[in-house]
């Protein structure tokens, strides 16, 4: 992150506001030279990917929002990974009832296409002028023409429907197979088609580990920190593809007691 950035623990509410209270207060040597410290913008993950999967609390999102309309700063979100459909809404935003002054995509924007993006609204949006922000690739063609396809297939054939009925799907599948193994999983977290796996301290296994297992029954999952297994299937998935990600991740999990036992 460039200079100038202080981090807060993610959802806690006070640390947010006592971090902004104390951004506000000016130095003593920067007073002198009459110059004024303030916060300028929130940014945030409406859910923490890399983070473990953790979703954004509603308040703690609300909060960020007054803090920022009291404050004359901007609220940011990044999209890039939870955006485009993923989260079951469009923008992982949505799901929080807030709306930012700005916010960033990629990824999926493109469908497989390199691509990325900044939205920005009010006057966040009049910062940047013709010629302001030149960019070798700004503005590619190709890359504009694949996001522009991907958001007519997400808007013409009700993709966000798909991903709100799997996502609920997987959740159930993880939900139960977790009853069966309380010693291994904890409680599944997320939104839409990115969902997140606790693997507890007792199962004996990273989540790297039973990722690797996974991909050994044809599965592919990706771990998000040490102890989280990741599920991030395509929009598209089907009912039928769901039904067998569980049952080969069910395997994946009986091996592992059984092998420890």
């Amino acid at each position: 992150m460039v200079r100038g950035f202080k981090y807060t623990p993610y959802n806690d509410l006070d640390a947010l506001e006592k971090l902004v209270e104390e951004i506000n207060v000016t130095p003593e040597e920067d007073a002198k030279a009459g110059r004024k410290r303030g916060v300028a913008a929130i940014m945030l993950e409406p859910l923490q990917g890399e983070g473990g999967i953790v979703p954004g609390k509603r308040e703690y999102f609300e909060l960020a929002r007054k803090l920022c309309d009291d404050n004359g700063a901007l609220l940011i979100c990044d999209e890039v990974q939870v955006g485009m459909g993923r989260s079951g809404s469009l923008w992982g935003h949505e799901q929080l009832g807030v709306e930012p002054d700005v916010f960033t995509s990629a990824k999926a924007l493109g469908g497989g296409v390199p691509i990325g993006a900044m939205m920005a609204r009010g006057e966040a949006a009049s910062v940047f002028g013709p010629g302001d922000h030149a960019s070798t690739y700004g503005g590619n063609p190709l890359a504009c023409a694949a996001g522009l396809a991907v958001a007519e297939y997400l808007s013409e054939h009700d993709v966000l429907a798909n991903v709100q009925a799997r996502g609920e799907q997987l959740m159930a599948g993880l939900a139960d197979i977790a009853t069966r193994y309380p010693t291994v999983l904890g409680e599944a977290r997320g939104w839409g088609l990115l969902r997140g796996v606790p693997i507890k301290e007792e199962a004996g296994c990273t989540a790297a580990e039973l990722v690797g297992d996974a991909m050994a029954e044809g599965l592919l999952l990706v771990a998000a920190g040490p102890t989280v297994v990741r599920f991030v299937p395509p929009l598209v998935v089907t009912e039928e593809e769901v039904t067998e990600a569980m049952a080969r991740f069910e395997k994946v999990i009986a091996k592992r007691v059984e092998s420890s036992s």
